[in-house]
């Protein structure tokens, strides 16, 4: 294919990324990925300078088609100039492109060639688990996002995202070996992908007390509120009456609903929401532009009916949204972003207490915004809980990114946090997506995107642990690492003989 390959592996990742929002998602990005393989593979002997750059190629196109909405929130909202919002977003994709193509290098320097499907899977998953912590993560748009409805689904309570993210990795390399070997790599992929199904039946977690009512606010309104008094006022005052028109046992808003801070708000502002609350035995949870010291905080705020409250601070802040890594003022100023620092809040904060009358008390795991990306923080949120959640709360505010595939992938995220736990999940949302999502990962009910609506529904509790929430990433950085040095070893044998 000469040079024709270099845009022919562009677009193959520009492709993975596209269909992730197809039906059959994970099967169709397993063949996209298994053409990949074929590609590396096929041009083993042109060497691993060679195969990583195509590596790289295909992550540059991959995560420039699934990420290209934050030009969206950088030039229609921010206002930084065309050609810096297009240079940030292609900058940030070829940064993110440099994990695959890693993880080619280091399958490929252990490659042999009856344990590659183990060593590319192992050196993937590696990667994908060094992304989500390299300079505070990032994580979206993981090959296993699709896996929410795909063949290794039954993987995730187990082994978490990464788990399924081997599999599916693995499983590609086998479909694209499959035509040179007679389809025998087929055999072990459905083998494979039947015990996978298996293991979807199994319960890790059980219902507790009787199904609790909720009422979920989509105010919908747009960015460019926070330029406009009037509008943020306008916005209050929706959320303000929207509280008090309908009881629940839990009313939900979305992040910064409440959107003039908390110390610019008259006295005695959510006194008759808290009266109304007493009188209906109701709780209340919205985001609100808090205060920590002299900084703002982005805070979920808290009513129970006995009159307490609770708060909740976003401890993973969005770097430049919400803090400013030093030596980059000059980008929060180009992109005119208010209150772009951010006060962090702990990472162990105690959870939201629901409570109703004859009934034990159930405890919801706050998350604000993209704090859901992170599997393995909430995993070890969950583990070192003193009252263990029985629900998972997700308050976040998508319209930066505009009628884009942002907010449908961060509902599979939410997902995957419900199948990685065992617990179900409400989504309160300016934009949307609003939902409740099962235990399982499955979406119950959900709103329309760009619709100002109230969902209302009922929510089972559940307790209990996953096996993931217990050992979190472990076992599967542990297989990986055990895998490759197989690989070596097998490698050395091979070289020997």
């Amino acid at each position: 294919m000469g040079l024709a390959i270099y845009p022919f592996t562009l677009l193959l990742g520009i492709a993975t990324a596209l269909v992730a929002s197809m039906s059959l998602a994970a099967w169709w990005q397993m063949l996209l990925l298994a053409m990949l393989w074929r590609i590396i593979d096929r041009h083993h002997y042109h060497g691993i300078g060679y195969q990583t750059r195509l590596a790289w190629i295909f992550g540059l196109g991959y995560f420039t088609q699934g990420l290209w909405w934050l030009y969206i929130s950088l030039h229609d909202i921010g206002g930084m100039p065309f050609w810096m919002a297009v240079g940030a977003v292609l900058l940030l994709s070829a940064f993110l492109a440099i994990f695959p193509s890693l993880a080619v290098y280091i399958g490929a320097r252990f490659y042999q060639k009856s344990y590659s499907a183990i060593a590319w899977a192992s050196a993937w998953t590696l990667m994908e688990w060094a992304r989500a912590h390299v300079l505070t993560g990032f994580p979206w748009i993981g090959f296993a996002d699709a896996q929410v409805s795909g063949p290794f689904m039954g993987l995730i309570p187990i082994f978490g995202v990464l788990g399924a993210t081997f599999a599916a990795v693995w499983g590609s390399y086998k479909i694209g070996s499959a035509p040179g070997r007679l389809f025998l790599p087929l055999i072990s992929l459905f083998f494979a992908i039947g015990i996978s199904s298996l293991l979807e039946g199994i319960e890790y977690t059980e219902p507790v007390g009787k199904r609790f009512d909720v009422r979920l606010l989509q105010g919908n309104f747009p960015m460019t509120t926070v330029y406009s008094e009037e509008q943020l006022r306008t916005q209050n005052a929706f959320y303000l009456e929207t509280f008090t028109q309908k009881p629940a046992d839990l009313i939900l808003a979305p992040e910064t609903a409440i959107s003039i801070p908390e110390n610019l708000l008259p006295p005695n502002w959510d006194q008759r929401i808290k009266e109304y609350l007493s009188t209906n035995q109701i709780s209340l949870l919205t985001g609100i532009v808090g205060v920590s010291g002299k900084y703002y905080a982005n805070r979920a705020l808290g009513y129970q009916p006995n009159g307490a409250t609770y708060v909740y601070d976003k401890s993973h802040l969005v770097p430049f949204g919400e803090y400013i890594p030093p030596g980059f003022e000059w980008f929060v100023r180009a992109i005119q972003a208010p209150l772009s620092q951010f006060a962090r809040g702990d990472s162990n904060q105690a959870h939201f207490p629901l409570n109703r009358a004859q009934q034990a008390t159930l405890y919801g795991a706050v998350m604000i915004c993209y704090e859901d990306v992170f599997g393995s923080e909430i995993a070890s949120r969950l583990r070192s809980s003193k009252n263990p959640p029985n629900f998972l709360i997700n308050m976040t505010n998508l319209a930066w990114f505009g009628n884009t595939s942002a907010p449908w992938q961060h509902l599979r995220l939410a997902q995957l946090r419900s199948l990685e736990t065992g617990l179900p999940t409400i989504r309160a949302t300016n934009t949307g997506v609003t939902a409740i999502i099962d235990a399982k990962g499955k979406v119950q009910v959900q709103l329309p995107i760009f619709e100002q609506d109230v969902l209302t529904g009922s929510v089972q509790a559940m307790t209990g642990s996953t096996p993931y929430v217990l050992l979190g990433d472990r076992p599967i950085i542990t297989l990986s690492f055990l895998l490759l040095a197989l690989c070596w070893w097998k490698r050395r044998q091979s070289k020997k003989s």
